[in-house]
């Protein structure tokens, strides 16, 4: 069985609901990834790998993983620890406020008990490595440079590395610091999938084009580079093709945009789809995702599919 894993942190999401009640979930990007690629490739083994504490609300977290089937084998206990959480607020055009408690998430963790479980032996064969910049930036700097460490040691152990920066400043010590994490980040991984925002915060370029040049300079491979209006920009085998936004009538909230588009573009290139086929999955349900509120929207709420090889 093709089998994927995906890398970072879980937190508890409180996300405002009616008569200033708030609705609890379970989010993080890379496991938002997670999810939106296992019900992209229902076949696929798709794992979660992070640390959590061992108190009721993390039990909790790990059924509400296994009940969307993502494993949590490599999701270890961190005896005293809890998980992070944050609250979502949404302006009538969709775009969100954030306010995180993550200061002492057991996820800050998770390099730590990777490595203790056996680091890069629980890893190799994978199919598809996934991680983002949150899952690097969350830890302190010396596991963050193992973490960097792991990943070069995984190329030729594992079929694909995939990097989403997913720039969060407040995170980082520093933009410069941010910019070396990612810039090695890029020279390993196989799949860059950063957005125009990302880029922009931390090149001061904004032009698509010269924003790819900056990644190609760098040592990418195969981008997809994602703006929330326009749509995505694919480089593959040395050709560029930019493929057009859905339009949507209206955007509820874009918090799982970026990771559902991750999802079904890492689901489709393991299902064996070319790159542009795999933009346009990934467009596809980041549109339907964005017109319901929270960023893991009800199964039952999306479409999942991919027709096309190109």
């Amino acid at each position: 069985m093709t089998r994927a894993i995906c890398i970072g942190e879980c937190m508890v999401e409180l996300r405002e609901a009616q008569d200033g009640l708030y609705r609890r979930g379970y989010a993080g990007d890379t496991y938002n990834t997670a999810v939106y690629l296992k019900r992209s490739a229902p076949d696929l083994d798709v794992q979660f790998a992070t640390a959590t504490g061992d108190d009721p609300l993390s039990q909790s977290m790990r059924e509400a993983w296994r009940a969307e089937g993502v494993g949590d084998d490599l999701a270890f206990q961190t005896p005293g620890k809890r998980p992070g959480l944050y609250l979502i607020e949404t302006d009538p055009h969709g775009e969100r406020r954030f306010q995180y408690w993550r200061g002492e998430s057991a996820a800050r963790n998770w390099l730590q008990e990777l490595s203790a479980a056996g680091g890069l032996a629980r890893l190799a064969g994978a199919d598809l490595v996934y991680l983002s910049g949150i899952s690097l930036a969350i830890l302190a700097p010396a596991d963050r440079a193992r973490a960097l460490d792991l990943l070069h040691a995984l190329r030729g152990q594992v079929g694909l590395i995939a990097f989403d920066p997913n720039l969060r400043p407040a995170l980082w010590p520093s933009l410069s610091v941010a910019r070396e994490v990612f810039e090695e980040a890029v020279g390993v991984a196989d799949i860059l999938l950063p957005s125009r925002q990302d880029l922009e915060l931390l090149y001061d370029v904004d032009e698509p084009g010269l924003q790819m040049m900056l990644l190609l300079d760098r040592g990418a491979r195969e981008v997809a580079l994602t703006a929330e209006d326009t749509g995505c920009l694919v480089r593959h085998a040395e050709t560029m093709t930019h493929i057009d936004a859905i339009k949507v009538e209206a955007v509820i909230d874009t918090s799982g945009a970026g990771d559902s588009f991750n999802g079904a573009y890492l689901a489709a290139r393991l299902q064996g789809h070319g790159p542009l086929a795999a933009a346009r999955a990934g467009l596809a349900l980041a549109a339907q995702v964005v017109a319901h509120p929270g960023a893991v929207v009800p199964k039952s709420s999306l479409h999942y599919g991919n027709s096309s090889h190109a």
